[in-house]
């Protein structure tokens, strides 16, 4: 990949190269981007070029401050000029490879085995927690099941303790849904920089297996069901266990997608158990994602939904919010997240909210959750 300099500081020029054979066309998959040109029916604006060395290049116009995982999906058979099959696009998708010449990856996860290559542009939003660092004292990551009567499952949670965790007590905790994927994908290095620095007071961070896709689904929209998981089950495991408060006001609870969604009902419905929310991305379009599966992004399409109309006719709860969202996902999680914090602002909710200029993605969570963290731990 190379990063060149745009007419217009506020854009720069990338040209991302894939090499190998026996491919008619390769696509160039960028998250979320990918998909609105699949279901708008036209790849070409993604498909890379081959030249005379054999190598495949395509040259984007991003803006500056830009993140995305991106993969390369070459295809044994064309793919411009007509409209993938559901098939087709997953045949795709299953092609995917990442990039060796690049480091920044995330990965892999559960939903994706591929090893994602990480685009970050000069302005993107910063992630000076990501990396480990050197004479930073380490917490300590512990993995134990849990079985659920209410859910019917066995799973994995990891057990985020601070250093010095021995000699602390009535620690705040953060219940953090898709803990498979945070649990690998560099948490307990961002928590240990930001404890050192004296960012957030120390915490237990309790991450919760999603088991598989499927489940997650199931399991993150059944929103009562749910919570009384969380209220009557694993948080009394996770008291049991380890020394942390049953104070609301610093206990976290974060998702993305439809684990934001499922935090913001959680801080709705049991405010006197989860008083901060941290919501990603979250999925306020839910259950109607319109015929085509993208509706417009105005109020009208989108201040019906559940959630969305609880946080506008009842009366406000002691809450406060994380909200962020990306400028880049498909219009029904951007508008929808558009509409609820307009909601939430008129009702007089403590709401932090932020835009960034990626999509639904991994690499941008990273980034966003410790400034969540950051914003709620600090009254």
């Amino acid at each position: 990949m190379q990063v060149e300099a745009d007419p217009d500081p506020a854009y720069r020029q990338v040209t991302f190269s894939w090499a190998g054979d026996g491919a008619a066309d390769v696509f160039l998959r960028l998250n979320t981007v990918s998909y609105q040109h699949y279901v708008s029916g036209d790849l070409s604006p993604l498909l890379m070029s081959r030249h005379d060395d054999g190598v495949w290049r395509l040259t984007l116009r991003l803006r500056s401050d830009y993140r995305s995982t991106y993969v390369f999906c070459p295809s044994p058979v064309p793919l411009g000029g007509r409209r993938l099959t559901a098939q087709e696009w997953a045949d795709l998708n299953a092609a995917a490879q990442g990039d060796p010449s690049h480091p920044d990856t995330v990965g892999p996860v559960a939903y994706d085995q591929t090893l994602r290559p990480v685009i970050a542009l000069p302005d993107a939003p910063p992630e000076p927690w990501l990396a480990p660092r050197d004479g930073v004292a380490a917490g300590t990551l512990t993995e134990q099941p849990h079985t659920s009567e209410l859910l019917g499952t066995t799973r994995r949670i990891w057990t985020y303790t601070p250093p010095g965790y021995a000699d602390l007590d009535d620690l705040p905790v953060v219940v953090l849904f898709d803990g498979d994927d945070w649990s690998h994908c560099g948490l307990p290095a961002m928590l240990d920089n930001l404890l050192a620095e004296g960012a957030i007071p120390p915490v237990v961070a309790v991450m919760v297996d999603a088991l598989d896709t499927d489940t997650r689904t199931a399991e993150l929209t059944d929103h009562p069901r749910y919570l009384r998981f969380l209220l009557d089950e694993l948080l009394p495991w996770v008291g049991e266990r380890w020394r942390v408060t049953a104070d609301p006001a610093r206990t976290v609870v974060a998702g993305q997608s439809f684990g934001g969604l499922l935090a913001a009902y959680a801080g709705l419905h049991a405010p006197h158990r989860f008083g901060l929310v941290l919501s990603q991305s979250g999925s306020f379009w839910w259950p109607d994602a319109g015929a085509d599966g993208i509706p417009g992004s105005g109020a009208g399409d989108f201040a019906e939904r559940p959630l969305i109309t609880r946080f506008g006719a009842d009366d406000p709860v002691p809450v406060r919010i994380y909200q962020e969202v990306g400028l880049t996902e498909q219009p029904r999680i951007l508008g929808s997240n558009r509409v609820l914090r307009d909601v939430l602002r008129a009702r007089g909710y403590r709401l932090e909210y932020t835009e960034y200029h990626g999509g639904h993605d991994l690499a941008c969570w990273r980034a966003g959750l410790p400034t969540g963290l950051i914003a709620l731990l600090n009254p």
